[in-house]
């Protein structure tokens, strides 16, 4: 409810924010009727040759703090947890949509000098530290990477059916809303 000009109430609708976040969040992924056709074509090479081991992680930025979190006294000698950062605008082998993809999915890994930030702490050692910042940034790409699917033949027929349904049942409660009227105008001509 809400209070308007002349001191009266009248409700008003607010959509629910669980809509709002959906709609916000189907909004990220793009259509692939959207993306242009040398990006598709850029994006399949890429996803056929990325592999794990295919990442050049000695060209970023690695360092090392202390982590927290069990481990007893051993945790406040030992810097173990991995801050693995890299540019993404400089990074040349990574292709220009998959990038953008990175930006709009992930915007909060990316600090405000546009490096990509990926932080483990998850053992107990730098190495495994390290492989897990590796494994992260694998799926984050992997995902970034993966381009839409249209709908299957099947999902088009049935949304065209349910289409033509809806289209039905609506011209029958106009007609019946129509009749109703119609029938309320007889009784007054006599």
């Amino acid at each position: 409810m809400e209070l308007i000009a002349g001191g009266s109430w009248r409700y008003v609708f607010r959509a629910p924010l669980r809509s709002v976040l959906a709609a916000r969040w189907y909004a990220q992924y793009p259509k692939l009727d959207d993306i242009a056709a040398e990006d598709i074509a850029a994006v399949r090479r890429f996803r056929e040759k990325f592999t794990r081991d295919s990442i050049p992680h000695k060209k970023f930025t690695t360092t090392f703090h202390r982590s927290g979190g069990a481990g007893g006294q051993n945790v406040n000698k030992v810097s173990t947890k991995v801050y693995m950062r890299f540019t993404l605008a400089e990074q040349s082998w990574i292709p220009a949509y998959v990038q953008q993809r990175m930006r709009d999915i992930d915007s909060n890994r990316i600090n405000s000098r546009g490096e990509y930030l990926v932080v483990s702490e998850k053992t107990r050692t730098q190495r495994q530290n390290i492989e897990d910042c590796l494994d992260k940034l694998w799926q984050h790409i992997d995902c970034a990477s993966t381009l839409p699917r249209g709908p299957s033949a099947a999902t088009t027929q049935r949304v065209e059916k349910l289409r033509k349904a809806e289209k039905a049942r609506n011209m029958e409660t106009k007609k019946r809303h129509s009749q109703r009227k119609a029938g309320r105008r007889r009784g007054f001509e006599d």
